[in-house]
């Protein structure tokens, strides 16, 4: 059933924080209209990791959202299919989330091309989307994506800030090896760009397949050109592929992953190789660093906390999810129900200080994650941590 007629929701920052300990309230919670978000995620097949992470982070969202007594006495229902990573199954799984499932809203998980795919559907429906993915493409141009929007850092933005921190280190021959997707020839072009723009060289780029096993052949001619540095461009677990065969060929220079690689995923993956490492993610990630100065800060930490009681571990990918969640149950806040094209215009204003940092949607930028949410992070001691 569709709502009608939904209570203005504000949330703070501080809000959330206490909502995570808030016993429900039976009353409000068993009695009103469902509010039904449909997500296909990568539950099986080479981003399975990811998407089981994406899982347990909108399970535990909407379990906070519906204790808290926010919504009006309304309850999120989570309808969750699993895409396979394959565009097609993405495809057959919005338009059943849609038809079927009667999804108000949607989320759709890691895989750049899954998402493409269904941009179609989505569009023809008339259902606003949060795509969890980083390809530009899914959000650019807004006048062909109207219906969707985006948490996770383009790559440009991934681009600009470990470029930045190459140049403060005075580096001028980069090494870039790539997976050969949407997503990596994304960040591949970015991060030429954006190294074009600094001075600095891209002395040899790579790119692999996804179901490679073996990148020997690739690092070794990165490593031939003798490049300062490196930067991987590659989901987990491939991006621990490519660093193990970096470590094998005793690369002596810096290594840089933009924020697909894979989080706490490369550490597991990529083992000891992983010591030294730098990435560039959401700060939220050094989670023993998180700023609890500020109302936002102190959100951000109850949600880890509350995340790793659940589910042991801390996983980098949570805060794409709750963040994604939190933005369509503010957005049907504002709309007073969920009316596909009111929900999109809503989404088009949400503004908030996420889990993942602030975001910033727009009629002109549907990506909504603001640079001031990225940082350089390095692996010390099995950890991530911010950057010195």
């Amino acid at each position: 059933m569709r709502l009608r007629g939904l209570l203005p929701l504000v949330l703070t920052a501080a809000t959330l924080a206490a909502a995570a300990g808030c016993a429900a309230d039976e009353t409000q919670a068993g009695s009103g209209e469902e509010i039904v978000v449909g997500a296909s995620l990568e539950l099986s097949g080479p981003t399975a990791s990811i998407g089981t992470a994406y899982q347990k982070a909108l399970e535990l969202k909407a379990d906070q959202l519906n204790q808290s007594g926010t919504l009006g006495g309304r309850r999120i229902k989570l309808v969750v299919r699993d895409n396979r990573t394959d565009n097609n199954t993405s495809v057959t799984n919005v338009n059943a989330l849609i038809k079927n499932e009667k999804a108000d809203a949607l989320i759709v998980g890691a895989c750049s091309a899954c998402g493409l795919a269904a941009v179609p559907a989505i569009t023809e429906n008339k259902v606003p989307a949060i795509a969890l993915a980083s390809a530009s493409a899914l959000t650019a141009p807004v006048a062909e994506r109207a219906y969707v929007f985006k948490i996770s850092p383009n790559p440009a933005q991934d681009a600009d800030v470990i470029v930045a921190e190459l140049k403060r280190r005075s580096v001028g021959r980069v090494g870039l090896i790539s997976v050969n997707n949407v997503y990596g020839q994304d960040g591949q072009k970015s991060v030429t760009e954006a190294a074009g723009k600094a001075a600095i060289r891209v002395v040899a780029a790579e790119q692999f397949g996804q179901a490679d096993t073996s990148v020997t052949v690739q690092v070794s001619k990165v490593v031939a050109a003798k490049p300062e540095a490196v930067v991987v461009w590659a989901v987990s677990p491939a991006a621990g592929t490519v660093v193990k065969a970096l470590r094998d060929a005793r690369y002596p220079g810096e290594i840089y992953l933009d924020a697909g690689a894979g989080a706490e995923l490369f550490i597991k993956g990529a083992g000891a190789a992983a010591e030294g490492t730098h990435m560039v993610f959401p700060k939220v990630l050094a989670t023993e660093d998180i700023d609890t100065g500020t109302p936002a800060g102190k959100a951000r930490k109850a949600w880890v906390e509350a995340y790793q009681k659940a589910n042991g571990d801390y996983s980098g990918f949570a805060s794409f999810a709750a963040d994604a969640l939190q933005s369509i149950a503010d957005a049907v806040g504002r709309a007073g129900g969920t009316d596909g094209p009111t929900l999109r215009d809503e989404l088009e204003k949400g503004q908030i200080d996420g889990v993942s940092g602030p975001l910033r949607f727009s009629a002109e930028e549907h990506s909504g994650l603001q640079p001031a949410a990225l940082g350089i992070l390095t692996v010390k001691q099995g950890r991530w941590t911010l950057a010195d």
